[in-house]
């Protein structure tokens, strides 16, 4: 009751959107844990996946907004927050630094569309299923500074989609120890047999899309949010409903057998911004892979006008 009221007064005062936006994933959080606050000193280090410091919004040049209702706010230096499917969002002076989801090594039937789906998304085409609500992970991920950007039309649609880089890992323990690893090493490209390029993935958000009355067959004139019910994550095959897409032309791929545990091994999946290095070098390799992919399209027609030449003789 008391955290509702909370809300309901910073709603009142105009208080920036990362406070609301805080305090809604204190909301959604399990009772439980939400109530207790913990410090960095009571959570142990990810030693395999460092969470680099961000820069809040606004102060991207060293200085800082003026005249914010949000600076009379006072937040935890470091909290976790336990949301009600288990998530948890680790935030450091309002910013969170990295989104951990529990889930497992699921068994596809066919080529990967997917690395990631919700429990009761495509199991049959994704790398792993996660334990999660979407929106829980949409809303940690704008707390992270990050920039949605736009996703693909349709499925399959070859046009990249846009928004801020990710970086996301998947641990499991193994003899005793944890092992992490990022995700393109989990996969194999259909053709070539090799693991993904570091890419990252792009933060493209899915989409809200009308609700429709199931007897009337009628807009509702409410919006839902598409990933909490399609239960897309992340994306290897272009996909508006999913949050996370992969930054280049993408296509089906199949799981890395040789690295993965076997099929139902529990599994941490690590969802974090890249620090200032990683994300020059995401940059530099995606433009190297967009550089390669044009270069195969104009192959690509150069071929197909030459044997229409022929065709017309």
């Amino acid at each position: 009751m008391k955290r509702t009221l909370k809300y309901l007064v910073i709603c009142l005062l105009g208080i920036s959107t990362t406070a609301i936006l805080l305090l809604q994933l204190e909301l959604a959080a399990c009772p439980d844990n939400s109530s207790q606050p913990s410090t960095a000193k009571d959570e142990k280090p990810d030693s395999s996946v460092p969470a680099p410091p961000r820069i809040p919004p606004g102060q991207e040049n060293g200085t800082s907004p003026t005249n914010s209702p949000a600076e009379t706010v006072k937040l935890p230096d470091a909290r976790v927050i336990t949301m009600s499917q288990g998530e948890k969002i680790y935030y450091r002076k309002g910013l969170v630094e990295k989104i951990e989801i529990e889930g497992f090594i699921a068994n596809p039937s066919m080529p990967l569309e997917f690395i990631a789906c919700a429990g009761g998304g495509k199991d049959y085409e994704s790398l792993v299923v996660l334990k999660c609500k979407p929106w829980n992970i949409h809303l940690a991920l704008i707390l992270s500074g990050l920039k949605e950007g736009k996703g693909p039309q349709s499925f399959g649609d070859p046009t990249k989609p846009t928004g801020d880089f990710v970086l996301v890992f998947v641990s499991w323990e193994k003899d005793g120890k944890t092992v992490s690893y990022r995700i393109e090493d989990l996969i194999l490209n259909n053709q070539t047999k090799k693991t993904l390029e570091l890419v990252g993935w792009s933060f493209s958000g899915s989409m809200f899309v009308d609700e429709i009355d199931y007897d009337t067959g009628k807009p509702t004139g409410k919006k839902i949010y598409l990933a909490d019910i399609e239960k897309n994550i992340i994306a290897n095959w272009h996909d508006p409903a999913a949050i996370l897409n992969i930054p280049t032309q993408g296509g089906l791929y199949f799981p890395n057998k040789e690295v993965l545990p076997p099929r139902g091994t529990k599994i941490t999946m690590t969802i974090r911004p890249p620090n200032p290095k990683e994300l020059e070098e995401l940059k530099k390799i995606n433009s190297i892979a967009a550089e390669r992919e044009q270069k195969g399209k104009q192959e690509k027609s150069n071929h197909k006008d030459t044997e229409d030449t022929k065709n017309t003789k």
